[in-house]
């Protein structure tokens, strides 16, 4: 709904008469506006348009996924819900970024720190974080997006079980499906949407401590943490607790984990039963499946020869 023009008629019957009407043409706080945004993004934003300030991309999304050690079946799904994004109407972009660090144990801080940098070198509006074991549904970004916060989670339900939920508990408050949105003091970080002007007042440290350090930063600058009850993701292994860890086994997780990032092939398999001649998208020539075509894929010389075919943009 757009902004009302009345006309004088309209106005005299108002009892407004023509001294206090200035002529829009000549007022000094009508400005003029010319934003590059594309051209659906009134329709687009629909509502939205009322409080919404200007974003050259307002329909822009990056998924920044958290390492590269993908769990079985977990990248075709996030593969698959890029696609259901993309075909809503966002523009969807896709990166890994890599464990470099010197112990595993400040891998993932440093890798959350990096896809916050990504996302505000990227001129995006969305950030979408992701565990390599998170088992996402093809609509799970379209939902947690329609809340419109600067926050938002899905409820995490551990296939795992490691721990009794005592010791490694998802969230606090404990959550139960089909609550809506639900502000909470803390919950495990697998899947995180991020409005990425929160990075502008995030402090690089934040992500350094755990679950909870991470929810009191946020809470410092006045922000909470909302969990989307009616959206489960499920992940293949619970949060890692390492206060529940002897020293011996401390270290000999690590271990294994270096030796899972040296020598543990990548898991970027298509759905099973993939089709390249009728289903969407492609499969490169490393065996990545990409749900939208990728125009810089490393390609056989088959798929080069088909290129037309294979990447539809």
């Amino acid at each position: 709904m757009g902004k009302k023009i009345w006309t004088k008629a309209e106005l005299d019957a108002l009892g407004i008469t023509e001294e206090n009407v200035v002529d829009s043409t000549r007022h000094p706080a009508v400005t003029a506006v010319s934003w590059d945004a594309p051209a659906n993004t009134r329709q687009f934003l629909g509502a939205k348009w009322q409080y919404t300030h200007h974003h050259v991309r307002p329909q822009s999304i990056l998924i920044v996924t958290i390492g590269n050690l993908w769990e079985e079946n977990a990248w075709w799904r996030l593969q698959d819900m890029l696609l259901h994004t993309a075909r809503a109407g966002y523009s969807v972009s896709l990166e890994e970024v890599t464990d470099n660090s010197l112990f595993s144990f400040e891998a993932i801080p440093l890798m959350r720190w990096s896809a916050s940098m990504l996302a505000r070198d990227g001129g995006v509006e969305w950030l979408l974080m992701v565990d390599n074991d998170a088992l996402v549904e093809k609509d799970t970004l379209l939902r947690l997006l329609r809340w419109d916060r600067p926050v938002v989670f899905p409820r995490l339900e551990d296939l795992e079980q490691k721990y009794p939920e005592i010791i490694a508990p998802l969230a606090d408050p404990t959550l139960e499906e089909g609550h809506g949105l639900v502000p909470v003091r803390w919950a495990a970080m697998s899947v995180m949407l991020f409005n990425v002007k929160l990075f502008n007042v995030l402090d690089p440290t934040a992500w350094r401590g755990n679950d909870y350090v991470f929810s009191q930063a946020l809470n410092f600058l006045g922000h909470r943490i909302y969990v989307d009850t009616d959206t489960a993701v499920k992940v293949v292994k619970g949060p890692a607790r390492h206060v529940s860890k002897g020293y011996d086994e401390f270290w000999e997780s690590h271990r294994k984990m270096r030796e899972r990032l040296k020598k543990e092939p990548r898991d970027r398999r298509p759905p099973p039963n993939f089709n390249p001649e009728t289903d969407d998208g492609m499969v490169d020539a490393y065996g990545t499946y990409f749900a939208i075509p990728n125009k810089i894929a490393r390609q056989t010389p088959e798929q080069a020869a088909t290129k037309e075919k294979l990447w539809v943009p």
